[in-house]
Formats: structure tokens, C-alpha cells, sequence
């Protein structure tokens, strides 16, 4: 709208800092203003737009649904504001952040040791790790607040520049010691069809199975969704159903549980992407340069 202020970065520090604190007072002294100067800031942004951010009925300050959609965008503003300006102010020795989201795997080894070898080498380096699924990792690359991702295929990676890792996962069940599937050396297509899954939200992951098993799951096998596998696990060990995903992750969550890989085998690969035709910051051209030089 013409004439309109523009949302300033201060103020949007000003607002995250009062969530964090918890209180405008607290937060007045962290950011070593007046609480009525506070105040009129987070006034003026409400204002700016045409919603209250806090609900201020009760004794002490919490979040609106439009005060709670705030601060998680305003996080990540801050969070990509901070990030160019430290890359565009490169001094010597290298320094700034260097941001990647990973899919669950063993796989991330190598993605991980090449980021704490370039962090050993250049220790102003600020590295942060997140963990998603692809869907994740490719909505966060999109918005630039990764720098690289790590997704564990099936994953369409064609609008990103990519780079493949060592290695297969390797695809199964994950069953409670009790399970009458417990005991097989491995998991045939027949007794796939006869088993309650606990899988993937990942339509892409579906489609895979589906792709192996030669035909559709059944109407009522799918009793469960995850994004993440480590509740999924937990899920497994009541019973409920079988956990479908990739060996050596689901084992560590209770001694008891058994991964039983599918025959024939089903495995994928992993890939580092990030975004085509963009100009990378110093800590990522930097970490690129050790992953490619890595020995596989």
C-alpha cells in the first residue's frame, strides 16, 4: 500500500525478544530500553497490521494465532537477515553460519563430517543442523533458510543442484520382539500384504512401495503416519503395526526392536542438494569445496 511503513528488523527483534522473555518488562532491560518505548513499538506493529499479536486479558502476555504465525516467520527473517549479513561482511578468518537440514539416515555421516572439518578449520564458522523429511528440507531451501539439504530418495531434486552420497539405505519393518514377524530372516511381498504398516506421510515414499510390492496397499493397512521415525519406533513397540523405513535408525530407540529388511532388497540412495543458480555465502562455498574433496 502506498505510503505504508515498512516492517522494520528492529521491531521484529523487539517482538521475538518479548515471546522469548516472557514479559515486556524482561524484555525491556534484555534490550536495554524503556517499557513504555517497548511497548509503543510492538503498538505501532500491531497497528501496521490491523491485528493484535498478544492477548492481553489474562495476567500475563501470550500469543494470538496471528502473534504465534509472527514470530515463527520473524525468526526466520532474523535468522536469513543475520546470515547475508555476515556473508557480505567476510573478514578474515571465515565466518558466518552455515545452515543444513538432513532426512534420518546413518548415511548423514559423511554430509556431517565434512561440516565439522571445515568448522575445526575455521571455527567462526556457526554450523546448525535440522532435521525433516524431504518435503521439509525442500519448503526450507525454497524460503533460503538452508543453506544444503540432505534427502533420502524417492525425493524429486530436479530444481536444485545436487550432489549424490556414499552409500544405499537399506528399506524394511521394524517389529517389537513379541511380533510373529520377529523371527524372519527377511520380509516377501506376501507377507507384506498381510501386515499393518506404520509408514511415511511422504506420498513418494507410497508410491515406492507400492512401485515394489506391484500393487496398491490395502484399504485398511496403513494404521499409522509419521514425518520422523523415532515416535514411529515407539508407536512399534505397543504393537500397532510394523514400521516401514531404513535400517539403523528405528533399532536404537528400544534394544528390543528388529529391523527386518524386504526381499528382494529395496534400497535408495541420498543426495546433498541446494538451490540452482544461486550465489552460495562464503561458509557454504567453503563447505561444499570439503564435502566434494571428501574421500567417498
Amino acid at each position: 500500500m502506498e505510503g505504508r511503513k515498512p516492517m522494520e528488523l528492529h521491531t521484529l527483534r523487539s517482538f521475538v525478544a518479548i515471546v522469548d522473555a516472557g514479559t515486556m518488562t524482561a524484555a525491556a532491560a534484555l534490550l536495554h530500553i524503556s517499557q513504555p518505548a517497548l511497548s509503543r513499538q510492538i503498538s505501532d506493529l500491531e497497528n501496521e497490521l490491523h491485528t493484535p499479536l498478544f492477548d492481553r486479558a489474562g495476567r500475563g502476555l501470550s500469543l494470538t494465532p496471528a502473534g504465534t504465525y509472527l514470530v515463527s516467520r520473524a525468526r526466520q527473517i532474523l535468522a536469513l537477515a543475520d546470515g547475508t549479513a555476515a556473508a557480505l561482511n567476510q573478514q578474515t578468518p571465515l565466518s558466518g553460519p552455515l545452515t543444513i537440514g538432513l532426512g534420518e539416515s546413518a548415511l548423514n555421516r559423511q554430509v556431517i563430517q565434512a561440516a565439522a572439518q571445515l568448522c575445526r578449520e575455521h571455527p567462526a564458522v556457526q554450523l546448525h543442523l535440522y532435521s525433516g523429511n524431504a518435503d521439509d528440507i525442500f519448503e526450507r531451501l525454497d524460503r533460503g533458510v538452508l543453506d544444503f539439504g540432505v534427502v533420502i530418495d524417492p525425493a524429486d531434486k530436479n530444481k536444485y543442484a545436487w550432489a549424490p552420497l556414499t552409500g544405499r539405505n537399506i528399506w524394511g519393518l521394524t517389529v517389537p520382539p513379541a511380533s510373529p514377524l520377529a523371527k524372519r530372516p527377511a520380509i516377501t511381498r506376501a507377507v507384506f500384504r498381510h501386515t499393518p504398516l506404520i509408514i511415511s506421510d511422504r506420498s513418494p515414499v507410497q508410491q515406492m512401495l507400492e512401485n515394489w510390492l506391484g500393487a496398491p496397499l490395502g484399504k485398511d493397512q496403513v494404521v499409522g503416519r509419521f514425518n520422523l521415525i523415532f515416535n514411529a519406533a515407539i508407536l512399534a513397540e505397543t504393537g500397532m503395526g510394523a514400521v516401514v523405513g531404513i535400517s539403523h535408525l528405528t533399532e536404537t530407540v528400544a534394544p528390543g526392536l528388529r529391523f527386518i529388511p524386504f526381499t528382494p532388497e529395496l534400497s535408495t540412495g541420498m543426495t546433498l542438494i541446494w538451490p540452482k543458480n544461486t550465489v552460495l555465502s562464503p561458509p557454504a562455498r567453503a563447505f561444499l569445496k570439503v564435502f566434494t574433496q571428501s574421500p567417498a
